[in-house]
């Protein structure tokens, strides 16, 4: 445990002033289209509003592109701002491109990625990922109104533009979904590094350092509404797993039902592809390349979905 522990302190994400940098070039470029997005109901989610939210400063979460989340009725309005703003889908194959957008809006939780070059930087672009649900494709369980939820969005200042974002409580409710999905997700396994400290370390400093907001009875309360419980639980319950503070146990015992303990230790978003991890939790979190640990279990429905995916997803 000792080796364990010691990985953690290494490996624990910190402000990163590059990826700082490059943020704030990424909201400047993105002046004119701040102004036109309050004609629809929206929130910037991850990114820099979570680094805000969970660490108090910028640059602990600039990763580049900008997650925008809009309700699925409000595509349309959006798709009339991002060609206004001067915004493409990322492919130039416009065969692919249209392929891409059936399948996302069909079988997915965004459009396909839309990128702009930057004025200030030839040969450079700024990504916008619009994500129109909370919930990933394969989900078959009751739907977040995502306009309801976005019901108490705020303004918030980052880097000199105002724009809107979520509150604490809901803003932990989306990243867990996230997690859970990205932890679940065999496409993700497969392609990305989706189990990583980085991501729980934001899930227990989002929990810190919003207890006034983020208190057991409003996470309660709105997890049973949206019916989400065993997937907040799930996140919050391996977010324990590293952290070992006593604060969260009080969440894990209000959050904890049979549905959510069952899930535990098993992937797959669906029943029918959900398989059980033939290694401990720490084994997953200090191995980069997920795919070593799962291949022997593809099923020939998983390898298809794969191909599927990597054809809208990444291009082949």
């Amino acid at each position: 445990m000792h080796l364990v522990e010691e990985w953690l302190q290494t490996h624990l994400r910190s402000e990163n002033r590059l990826l700082s940098i490059i943020s704030r070039v990424n909201y400047q470029e993105l002046s004119v289209f701040w102004e036109v997005m309050n004609e629809i109901p929206y929130a910037v989610i991850k990114g820099e509003p979570l680094s805000l939210l969970a660490y108090n400063k910028f640059g602990f979460r600039g990763l580049g592109d900008v997650d925008i989340l809009i309700d699925r009725k409000s595509i349309p309005k959006m798709k009339e701002i991002l060609k206004t703003c001067g915004f493409e889908a990322i492919s130039r194959d416009e065969k692919k491109t249209n392929f891409s957008r059936v399948f996302c809006l069909a079988s997915s939780h965004q459009l396909v990625p839309y990128v702009k070059e930057l004025q200030s930087k030839k040969g450079c672009h700024v990504e916008l990922d619009i994500n129109f649900d909370l919930f990933w494709g394969e989900y078959s369980g009751e739907r977040i109104d995502v306009n309801h939820f976005l019901e108490d969005a705020s303004e918030v200042e980052i880097y000199g533009h105002k724009l809107q974002t979520l509150p604490p409580i809901k803003a932990l409710l989306q990243v867990c979904l996230h997690h859970y999905k990205e932890m679940n997700s065999i496409y993700h396994l497969v392609n990305h590094n989706t189990i990583n400290l980085s991501m729980f370390q934001d899930v227990y400093y989002l929990i810190k350092n919003n207890l006034d907001t983020i208190t057991v009875s409003t996470i309660y309360h709105l997890s049973n509404e949206y019916k989400i419980t065993p997937y907040i639980f799930y996140v919050i319950y391996y977010t324990q797993l590293i952290f070992k503070d006593p604060c969260l146990n009080q969440f894990l015992e209000a959050l904890k039902t049979e549905e959510g303990e069952k899930l535990l230790d098993y992937y797959g978003l669906t029943e029918q592809e959900r398989k059980k991890w033939q290694t401990d939790f720490f084994t997953r979190l200090q191995t980069d390349k997920k795919l070593n640990l799962i291949k022997n279990n593809l099923t020939e429905a998983d390898i298809h979905k794969l191909r599927i995916n990597n054809k809208v997803f990444r291009g082949y």
